[in-house]
Protein backbone atom coordinates (compact mmCIF):
# COMPACT_ATOMS: atom_id res chain seq x y z
CA UNK A 1 0.00 0.00 0.00
CA UNK A 2 3.17 2.58 0.23
CA UNK A 3 2.76 2.31 -3.56
CA UNK A 4 0.43 3.19 -6.43
CA UNK A 5 -0.86 0.50 -9.13
CA UNK A 6 1.62 2.28 -11.21
CA UNK A 7 4.55 2.25 -9.12
CA UNK A 8 4.28 -1.30 -8.63
CA UNK A 9 3.95 -2.02 -12.26
CA UNK A 10 7.15 -0.02 -12.70
CA UNK A 11 8.63 -1.77 -10.09
CA UNK A 12 7.17 -5.35 -11.79
CA UNK A 13 9.32 -4.46 -15.15
CA UNK A 14 12.44 -3.54 -13.65
CA UNK A 15 12.65 -6.82 -11.80
CA UNK A 16 11.96 -8.10 -15.67
CA UNK A 17 14.43 -6.20 -17.09
CA UNK A 18 17.02 -7.25 -14.66
CA UNK A 19 16.14 -10.65 -15.40
CA UNK A 20 16.48 -10.39 -18.73
CA UNK A 21 20.34 -8.42 -18.46
CA UNK A 22 21.28 -11.43 -16.74
CA UNK A 23 19.93 -14.13 -19.28
CA UNK A 24 21.80 -12.11 -21.51
CA UNK A 25 25.34 -12.27 -19.50
CA UNK A 26 24.63 -15.77 -18.77
CA UNK A 27 24.19 -16.09 -22.86
CA UNK A 28 27.45 -14.89 -23.36
CA UNK A 29 29.18 -17.39 -20.95
CA UNK A 30 27.65 -19.96 -22.76
CA UNK A 31 28.58 -19.05 -25.96
CA UNK A 32 31.90 -18.72 -25.17
CA UNK A 33 31.65 -22.16 -23.92
CA UNK A 34 30.53 -23.37 -27.05
CA UNK A 35 33.13 -21.19 -28.59
CA UNK A 36 35.93 -22.90 -26.91
CA UNK A 37 34.52 -26.75 -26.97
CA UNK A 38 34.38 -26.93 -23.56
CA UNK A 39 31.25 -28.94 -22.98
CA UNK A 40 32.86 -32.16 -23.24
CA UNK A 41 35.06 -31.43 -20.14
CA UNK A 42 32.59 -28.93 -18.10
CA UNK A 43 30.36 -28.94 -15.56
CA UNK A 44 27.62 -26.07 -15.76
CA UNK A 45 25.70 -25.01 -13.03
CA UNK A 46 23.30 -22.23 -12.82
CA UNK A 47 21.36 -20.87 -10.11
CA UNK A 48 20.15 -17.95 -8.09
CA UNK A 49 19.99 -16.65 -4.50
CA UNK A 50 16.77 -15.57 -3.84
CA UNK A 51 13.40 -14.23 -5.48
CA UNK A 52 12.01 -11.05 -4.80
CA UNK A 53 8.37 -9.80 -4.08
CA UNK A 54 6.60 -7.29 -6.24
CA UNK A 55 3.50 -6.75 -4.07
CA UNK A 56 3.19 -10.76 -3.38
CA UNK A 57 1.85 -10.90 0.44
CA UNK A 58 1.44 -7.02 0.44
CA UNK A 59 5.04 -6.59 0.04
CA UNK A 60 7.93 -5.51 -1.76
CA UNK A 61 11.36 -6.59 -1.93
CA UNK A 62 12.83 -9.28 0.00
CA UNK A 63 12.95 -8.58 3.44
CA UNK A 64 11.17 -5.66 6.10
CA UNK A 65 13.31 -2.25 5.56
CA UNK A 66 10.12 -0.43 6.41
CA UNK A 67 9.66 1.66 9.55
CA UNK A 68 6.00 1.73 9.35
CA UNK A 69 5.88 -2.05 8.94
CA UNK A 70 5.96 -4.22 11.70
CA UNK A 71 5.26 -7.17 10.44
CA UNK A 72 7.70 -10.77 10.17
CA UNK A 73 8.77 -11.57 6.86
CA UNK A 74 8.70 -15.54 6.55
CA UNK A 75 10.69 -17.16 3.24
CA UNK A 76 7.32 -16.92 1.22
CA UNK A 77 7.20 -18.63 -2.02
CA UNK A 78 8.29 -15.96 -4.37
CA UNK A 79 11.68 -15.95 -1.93
CA UNK A 80 12.34 -19.55 -2.22
CA UNK A 81 11.90 -21.02 -5.00
CA UNK A 82 14.91 -20.41 -7.26
CA UNK A 83 16.20 -22.03 -10.33
CA UNK A 84 18.58 -24.62 -10.38
CA UNK A 85 19.95 -26.22 -14.28
CA UNK A 86 22.90 -28.24 -14.91
CA UNK A 87 24.73 -29.26 -17.93
CA UNK A 88 27.71 -32.01 -17.60
CA UNK A 89 29.23 -35.14 -20.07
CA UNK A 90 26.75 -37.45 -20.42
CA UNK A 91 23.84 -35.76 -18.85
CA UNK A 92 20.75 -36.02 -21.35
CA UNK A 93 19.54 -32.09 -22.33
CA UNK A 94 15.98 -31.20 -20.94
CA UNK A 95 15.37 -33.30 -18.42
CA UNK A 96 13.21 -32.37 -15.16
CA UNK A 97 14.18 -33.84 -11.91
CA UNK A 98 11.33 -33.28 -9.38
CA UNK A 99 13.03 -32.93 -6.03
CA UNK A 100 13.31 -30.59 -3.12
CA UNK A 101 16.67 -29.18 -3.05
CA UNK A 102 19.36 -27.16 -1.45
CA UNK A 103 22.48 -25.16 -1.67
CA UNK A 104 24.48 -28.01 0.56
CA UNK A 105 23.29 -30.64 -1.99
CA UNK A 106 25.73 -28.87 -4.41
CA UNK A 107 29.00 -29.52 -3.49
CA UNK A 108 28.79 -33.34 -3.20
CA UNK A 109 26.48 -33.15 -6.71
CA UNK A 110 29.48 -31.60 -8.48
CA UNK A 111 32.24 -34.36 -7.15
CA UNK A 112 29.82 -36.84 -8.07
CA UNK A 113 29.24 -35.66 -11.34
CA UNK A 114 33.00 -34.70 -11.66
CA UNK A 115 33.78 -38.72 -10.56
CA UNK A 116 36.12 -37.35 -7.86
CA UNK A 117 35.89 -39.60 -4.62
CA UNK A 118 36.52 -37.74 -1.14
CA UNK A 119 36.89 -38.05 2.08
CA UNK A 120 36.01 -34.75 4.03
CA UNK A 121 36.79 -34.39 7.82
CA UNK A 122 33.46 -34.50 8.50
CA UNK A 123 30.78 -35.49 6.43
CA UNK A 124 28.66 -33.36 4.01
CA UNK A 125 25.14 -32.00 4.89
CA UNK A 126 23.91 -32.47 1.57
CA UNK A 127 23.30 -34.99 -0.48
CA UNK A 128 24.48 -35.84 -4.56
CA UNK A 129 21.00 -35.35 -6.97
CA UNK A 130 23.89 -36.97 -9.49
CA UNK A 131 21.83 -40.19 -10.06
CA UNK A 132 18.97 -38.01 -10.56
CA UNK A 133 20.39 -35.83 -13.16
CA UNK A 134 21.55 -39.24 -14.94
CA UNK A 135 18.06 -40.77 -14.77
CA UNK A 136 19.02 -43.19 -12.39
CA UNK A 137 17.41 -43.05 -9.62
CA UNK A 138 13.48 -41.12 -9.24
CA UNK A 139 13.95 -40.93 -5.34
CA UNK A 140 14.70 -37.73 -4.20
CA UNK A 141 17.23 -37.16 -1.42
CA UNK A 142 15.55 -34.70 0.96
CA UNK A 143 11.73 -35.38 1.95
CA UNK A 144 11.92 -30.87 3.29
CA UNK A 145 13.74 -28.10 2.62
CA UNK A 146 14.16 -25.08 5.23
CA UNK A 147 14.87 -21.84 3.47
CA UNK A 148 15.57 -18.78 6.56
CA UNK A 149 18.01 -16.30 7.60
CA UNK A 150 19.80 -17.14 10.83
CA UNK A 151 17.82 -15.81 14.16
CA UNK A 152 19.11 -14.89 17.28
CA UNK A 153 16.05 -14.08 20.31
CA UNK A 154 16.74 -11.20 22.56
CA UNK A 155 14.16 -11.24 25.41
CA UNK A 156 11.49 -13.36 23.90
CA UNK A 157 11.64 -11.09 20.45
CA UNK A 158 13.56 -11.27 17.60
CA UNK A 159 14.45 -8.41 14.67
CA UNK A 160 11.66 -7.75 12.10
CA UNK A 161 14.10 -6.97 9.60
CA UNK A 162 15.16 -10.95 9.48
CA UNK A 163 13.76 -13.33 7.02
CA UNK A 164 11.45 -16.15 9.37
CA UNK A 165 12.32 -19.63 7.86
CA UNK A 166 9.49 -21.44 5.95
CA UNK A 167 10.02 -25.21 5.75
CA UNK A 168 8.71 -26.95 2.60
CA UNK A 169 7.56 -30.25 1.26
CA UNK A 170 5.78 -31.71 -1.86
CA UNK A 171 2.57 -30.87 -0.09
CA UNK A 172 3.20 -28.07 2.79
CA UNK A 173 4.38 -25.02 3.47
CA UNK A 174 4.72 -24.11 7.17
CA UNK A 175 6.34 -20.78 8.53
CA UNK A 176 6.55 -21.80 12.51
CA UNK A 177 7.10 -17.57 13.30
CA UNK A 178 4.64 -15.97 10.38
CA UNK A 179 3.93 -13.02 9.37
CA UNK A 180 2.73 -11.97 13.18
CA UNK A 181 4.59 -14.23 15.00
CA UNK A 182 1.78 -16.97 14.48
CA UNK A 183 2.51 -20.11 13.08
CA UNK A 184 1.24 -20.47 9.57
CA UNK A 185 0.31 -23.17 7.20
CA UNK A 186 0.44 -23.57 3.28
CA UNK A 187 -1.30 -26.54 1.32
CA UNK A 188 1.02 -25.96 -2.04
CA UNK A 189 -1.62 -28.66 -3.74
CA UNK A 190 -4.14 -25.74 -3.84
CA UNK A 191 -2.27 -22.68 -2.47
CA UNK A 192 1.01 -22.91 -4.86
CA UNK A 193 1.81 -19.09 -3.60
CA UNK A 194 1.09 -19.53 0.27
CA UNK A 195 -1.45 -16.86 0.59
CA UNK A 196 -3.86 -19.05 2.73
CA UNK A 197 -2.97 -19.91 6.04
CA UNK A 198 -4.86 -23.33 7.22
CA UNK A 199 -2.75 -24.11 10.39
CA UNK A 200 -5.92 -23.80 12.51
CA UNK A 201 -7.62 -26.75 9.93
CA UNK A 202 -4.00 -28.96 10.24
CA UNK A 203 -3.04 -28.73 14.12
CA UNK A 204 -1.58 -32.35 13.78
CA UNK A 205 0.27 -31.28 10.46
CA UNK A 206 1.80 -28.01 11.94
CA UNK A 207 3.05 -29.76 14.85
CA UNK A 208 4.79 -32.75 12.42
CA UNK A 209 6.55 -29.97 10.58
CA UNK A 210 7.78 -28.29 13.35
CA UNK A 211 9.27 -31.47 14.83
CA UNK A 212 10.72 -32.19 11.51
CA UNK A 213 11.94 -28.94 11.29
CA UNK A 214 14.23 -28.89 14.56
CA UNK A 215 15.01 -32.59 13.54
CA UNK A 216 16.31 -31.25 10.22
CA UNK A 217 17.98 -28.27 11.67
CA UNK A 218 19.88 -30.62 14.35
CA UNK A 219 20.43 -32.70 11.62
CA UNK A 220 23.21 -30.06 9.79
CA UNK A 221 24.32 -29.54 12.83
CA UNK A 222 22.51 -25.69 13.11
CA UNK A 223 23.65 -24.09 17.19
CA UNK A 224 21.12 -24.72 19.77
CA UNK A 225 20.52 -20.52 19.98
CA UNK A 226 19.62 -21.19 16.13
CA UNK A 227 17.00 -24.26 16.93
CA UNK A 228 15.98 -22.58 20.67
CA UNK A 229 14.31 -19.91 18.39
CA UNK A 230 11.39 -22.31 17.32
CA UNK A 231 10.92 -24.39 20.50
CA UNK A 232 9.01 -21.32 21.95
CA UNK A 233 6.81 -18.39 21.24
CA UNK A 234 8.94 -15.21 19.80
CA UNK A 235 7.48 -11.66 18.99
CA UNK A 236 9.01 -9.06 16.89
CA UNK A 237 11.39 -6.39 17.63
CA UNK A 238 11.69 -3.07 16.04
CA UNK A 239 14.98 -1.83 14.91
CA UNK A 240 16.65 1.30 15.29
CA UNK A 241 18.23 2.94 11.99
CA UNK A 242 16.99 0.64 9.37
CA UNK A 243 15.97 2.17 6.23
CA UNK A 244 13.10 2.70 4.29
CA UNK A 245 12.73 1.19 0.85
CA UNK A 246 9.72 2.87 0.06
CA UNK A 247 7.64 6.10 0.76
CA UNK A 248 4.80 5.99 2.72
CA UNK A 249 1.61 7.68 1.42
Amino acid sequence: SDLTSGELRNLHAHYCAEAELTDRWIGRILRKIDDLNLWENSIVLFMSDHGKSLGEHDRTGKSNRNLADDRLWPVYPELAHIPLMVAAPGLEGGRTVDALLQPPDVLPTLLDLAGVDVAPPEPFHGKSIASLLRGESQAPPNDCAISASFLRQTDGTIPISRNTPVLYTEAWGYAPIGSEGERELFDLKVDPYGETNVASDHPRVVEELHERLIGRLQGIDAPEEAIGVFKEKVTPRKEKGRTVDSIPR
